[in-house]
């Protein structure tokens, strides 16, 4: 059988590479979050710690969420997988869900504003990510 999927240009394998990169460094971010030491607790001023001792599981779910669907979708993109549109538009969904916990509380007040500007960062990124490989399926990249 032969492939019938178009060739794709090189900038799509270097932001399919930058995608997985993103998404594998969100990994070590939630890994990081989820196995934080007493001891850096400990050290946190008290609104800061107040901030992660009171964080709701769902938010925590939604964050594991949001960066297994974004490695999902960047390998699925890295195959040329129409079902890597769908990965990453959960994982959009996912990131969205954990930003309005964020904007409910006074979670940017308290971290400052190196944290929402991260926090926008990761959303642009990841409403590019969903968008692009939209486009790159009615391009015909993905199947």
């Amino acid at each position: 059988m032969k492939n019938t999927k178009p060739q794709v240009p090189v900038w799509f394998w270097i932001i399919g590479v930058i995608s997985l990169l993103w998404n594998l460094m969100g990994i070590n971010a939630f890994y990081s979050d989820m196995t934080i030491s007493a001891d850096a607790l400990a050290a946190m001023e008290p609104a800061m710690r107040g901030l992660y001792e009171n964080q709701p599981m769902w938010v925590k779910i939604v964050f594991g969420g949001a960066v297994v669907l974004g490695v999902v979708g960047s390998i699925g993109l890295l195959m040329r997988k129409g079902w890597a549109s769908i990965a990453f538009g959960l994982s959009l969904v996912c990131v969205l869900l954990q930003m309005s916990h964020s904007f409910m509380t006074n979670a940017y007040e308290i971290a400052g504003g190196s944290a929402m500007t991260m926090g926008m960062v990761v959303l642009a990124f990841a409403a590019f990510i969903a968008l692009f490989s939209r486009w790159c399926n009615s391009k015909g990249y993905l199947n």
